[in-house]
């Protein structure tokens, strides 16, 4: 059956921005995309005064964190934050019933925000990857691995759990996530470059998310070296790199076209280069940055000198919400003169190119899912960028071309 919908403004991303335009869908697939008159208007579904825009990718989450929403306030300090985290989640329950409830209400709430597509990061593989895969989503489950001090026997065990195909499929793909720098050590993070390797897999690294992360790679000093301490996992074999974060994961291998940097707070001009050089993505989390104080994101340096930038709205733990949309207006109300144009493509088709989904993701283009959202706009404004403006959420959300319940979160 043959759909089209019509709003004031078509935003396809990958071209212009289309006034009083329509999408025609057909088998859950987009097949033409133009201006309204080019189309049939007793087939149409118009929703008038809005936006149609691809669904939004969020390039770095974790939705199994659901349940800790409001539970563990960001701070100004990172570590103390963490070491909060580590605390609150030992307490939660993490039965299969309890770990899909919390990964479930997210996707429902991610839905209903316009987001369709997820980089999952999961300590829990096992347990989250039958929900991702039921919910016919287009999903990249990063397995996290965690080996240092006194852990690192474990990495070959972890890294295995987190390498598990069981429940992949051509829309939900598994990756490796080595947590971070401070958390598994150099072996432990080409291991990890190796496996991802290994399976034609992506990577995804928590990365320069904080300068304490420097002194921890250059020296073993630092707050990230007492919390190790605090956790009762530092011993005195773990390795002092020498380098900065960034430097530690290309030398290791972890930094390839794969690749996903989560956060990527603070970067030297040298860390942008090696960036550049290996092709990797940053996936910029815009509230959960400011949430916890930290300097301006250098996202513009990054574009600037060719970086992939894609948005993220990492956990509900640090976050009031899982929406992209939320992600972008907040952008926008900081930086008002930043091109809207690219404020969406950093929503949506960089995130999808980020992830490997953008052969099927990320533009409104003819032969990729019908995955979109309406973004209502007031009948009084000018220009399609209202939709960072405005507060509503998405009056409908579409995926493989069905109208879905945004209601349902």
């Amino acid at each position: 059956m043959t759909m089209i919908l019509k709003a004031r403004y078509v935003a396809p991303v990958d071209r212009p921005v289309i006034e009083n335009g329509s999408v025609q869908i057909e088998a859950g697939r987009i097949t033409a995309v133009g201006t309204a008159a080019k189309f049939p208007s007793q087939m149409m579904i118009d929703y008038g005064d809005a936006v149609i825009c691809p669904a939004f990718v969020n390039a770095h989450t974790h939705l199994e964190l659901s349940h800790l929403r409001g539970k563990v306030p960001p701070s100004s300090d990172l570590v103390d934050w963490l070491c909060r985290l580590v605390t609150v989640s030992k307490d939660a329950p993490s039965t299969p019933e309890s770990v899909a409830r919390a990964v479930n209400a997210a996707i429902r709430h991610s839905v209903s925000c316009g987001v369709t597509c997820f980089g999952d990061i999961t300590r829990i593989p096992a347990l989250t990857r039958g929900p991702l895969a039921e919910s016919g989503l287009h999903v990249v489950s990063f397995g996290e691995v965690i080996a240092i001090g006194t852990r690192r026997d474990l990495l070959d065990e972890r890294l295995e759990a987190a390498a598990l195909t069981e429940r992949e499929s051509s829309r939900l793909r598994i990756g490796i996530s080595p947590h971070a720098p401070y958390s598994v050590e150099p072996d432990g993070l080409a291991a990890c470059a190796r496996k991802a390797q290994q399976m034609n897999a992506p990577l995804c690294i928590h990365l320069a998310e904080s300068r304490d992360e420097d002194a921890f790679t250059r020296h073993g000093t630092g707050p990230f070296a007492d919390l190790g301490r605090r956790l009762g996992i530092w011993d005195e074999d773990v390795p002092i790199s020498g380098c900065s974060p960034v430097e530690l994961a290309f030398r290791t291998g972890v930094l390839t076209r794969r690749t996903v940097i989560a956060h990527g707070n603070y970067l030297t001009e040298s860390d942008i280069e090696l960036i550049t050089e290996s092709g990797a993505s940053v996936a910029y989390c815009p509230r959960t940055h400011a949430a916890f104080g930290h300097e301006p994101h250098p996202f513009r340096k990054l574009l600037a000198s060719g970086v992939n930038v894609c948005i993220g709205t990492d956990s509900l733990a640090s976050n009031p919400s899982l929406s992209v949309l939320d992600e972008l207006r907040f952008m926008s109300k900081r930086d008002p003169g930043f091109p809207g144009e690219t404020l969406l493509a950093m929503g949506t088709l960089h995130g999808a190119h980020a992830i490997g989904f953008a052969d099927e993701l990320g533009s409104i283009s003819p032969g990729k899912c019908a995955d979109l959202a309406v973004i209502p706009i007031e009948s009084t404004t000018k220009g399609w960028s209202a939709i960072f403006d405005g507060s509503h959420p998405p009056v409908a959300v579409y995926h493989d071309g069905e109208q879905v319940d945004v209601n349902a979160d």
